[in-house]
């Protein structure tokens, strides 16, 4: 995937959420329409590599946020909004964007064997009054439509090179003529052809932006060492904004093998978040740890999984919140786990008290050591576990009843959704501090220059879940990110 165009596409989707605000639609009014009924679609050429389809609602441009009131961020959205334009080649002179946009926009890129760089082109719909005038404010007068325009602007940045205006009020704009030429004839022919992703806009239907390619954004599990790549494999990713935060959802679809959205729906865990305070949260079997997971957990959970004799379809969960961590899996009463017989917790000495059916126990050890002929005491931290209900917990916290109930909960809930067939299923859900910050786009350094102090970005949580059945050759994988925007 190429970066340049990903970050594009982000930053054009941060100024039509940040620069829009949705008005509510009269009841009386026609419901909008779907994304897989747009009529932008048949302006799209085949055989691209990443496409966005943005088809929001009615908007009018935020001039007085309620929430947000301070004329410097309000200074700053234009500058952000200005830059982005300005970095494509687009310059609006006296005219608001929300006066031209009219609710339809595609970007799609391409790859090109003469340079390193894809190609990118720009499909969106403007309002009938409106022209390509309107959006160059170009000292020549431009008054004919359905002929092709370079974009030239002296000794400034100019991404896209040529524009185009349709009898339809469409405008394609690209960094290749011949991007826009094979627009119009994949319009000339849309009624003779299937649209590349009719079948994945099925189950996106109510969807308002959507990112098709075939790669994964920085995955934990979607690495070429596990699985081999598949032409007929698309990620969809969905955009979506909250609270200043952009949620970003990304399904692994493959239509021929009946991995659909609707599949997604059995696996995604529907748990009360609110009650899982926790930094890190990992759930998986045993074998799969060593593959994408030992980057997340600390020195004495990788010392215990390398010493750990059980078997390695055994489930495990790992929950760690700032410096505190704790391990829970089944106990295998054939071959019953020592934690005595760790190395990590060699002179350790063990004390054990049994509450219920629950059966606690701690593992301390102080000594004395001498240092420069001073004589002091050495206090190692303190390992804890619990055997209660068919688990066993290793923790370095001691664990009341209330989170015991709720730790048991939260680890049976999760084997559940492992189907019975499954021969892998984890699920890695990682929040604050393990989060990567992002704090600009590092990859659009020209217009960075200009944003970077106005807009942060980091990465506030990640979630991914991966499973696979026999006999599937595919893996059903979701990952989940949101990103709080400052």
């Amino acid at each position: 995937m190429n970066l340049r165009a990903v970050a594009i596409i982000l930053l054009i989707s941060l100024l039509l959420f940040f620069g829009f605000k949705k008005v509510s639609v009269n009841k009386n009014k026609e419901q909008t329409t779907n994304i897989e009924q747009l009529k932008i679609l048949k302006y799209i050429p085949e055989n691209n590599k990443l496409l966005f389809i943005s088809n929001l609602d009615s908007f009018s441009i935020v001039n007085n946020n309620e929430k947000d009131k301070n004329p410097k961020n309000q200074d700053n959205f234009v500058l952000i909004q200005d830059s982005i334009l300005d970095y494509l080649g687009i310059d609006l002179g006296k005219n608001k964007l929300e006066d031209i946009y009219d609710n339809e926009l595609i970007i799609a890129t391409f790859e090109n064997n003469k340079k390193l760089k894809d190609d990118i082109l720009i499909v969106f719909k403007i309002k009938p009054e409106k022209t390509v005038k309107d959006l160059l404010n170009l000292p020549n007068k431009i008054d004919q439509i359905d002929e092709i325009i370079s974009i030239s602007r002296e000794n400034k940045i100019n991404f896209l090179n040529f524009i185009y205006q349709t009898e339809d009020n469409y405008i394609i704009a690209s960094s290749d003529k011949k991007l826009i030429k094979n627009s119009i004839i994949s319009n000339n022919e849309f009624k003779e052809k299937k649209f590349q992703y009719e079948g994945e806009l099925l189950g996106l239907k109510n969807e308002k932006n959507v990112l098709f390619t075939n790669k994964f954004w920085e995955s934990i599990f979607f690495d070429k060492e596990i699985f081999a790549e598949n032409k007929e494999d698309i990620i969809a990713t969905t955009f979506d904004l909250k609270n200043k935060r952009l949620i970003l959802k990304s399904y692994l679809l493959n239509n021929k093998r009946n991995i659909d959205i609707l599949t997604y729906d059995k696996i995604i865990n529907k748990e009360n978040n609110n009650e899982n305070n926790h930094e890190v949260s990992i759930f998986s079997d045993k074998k799969n740890f060593d593959k994408y997971l030992i980057p997340l957990i600390n020195d004495f959970e990788l010392n215990f999984f390398k010493e750990f004799n059980q078997n390695d379809n055994q489930n495990i969960l790992i929950l760690n919140s700032n410096k505190d961590w704790l391990i829970t899996f089944e106990k295998n009463n054939e071959d019953q786990f020592d934690l005595s017989s760790l190395k990590k917790l060699k002179g350790f000495n063990k004390y054990t008290l049994k509450q219920n059916e629950d059966i606690y126990s701690i593992y301390s050890k102080d000594i004395l050591e001498e240092k420069d002929d001073v004589i002091k005491q050495l206090t190692y931290e303190n390992i804890y576990s619990i055997e209660s209900g068919g688990l066993q917990i290793i923790s370095n916290h001691l664990i009341d009843d209330k989170k015991l109930e709720k730790i048991s909960k939260k680890f049976f809930n999760l084997e559940s959704n492992k189907d019975k067939s499954a021969f892998l299923y984890s699920k890695v859900d990682i929040k604050n501090g393990n989060s990567n910050k992002i704090e600009y786009f590092s990859n659009l350094q020209d217009l960075n220059f200009l944003i970077r102090n106005i807009l942060k970005i980091s990465n506030e949580e990640s979630l991914e879940i991966i499973s696979q059945s026999i006999p599937d050759k595919n893996p059903i994988l979701y990952k989940e990110t949101i990103l709080k925007i400052l």
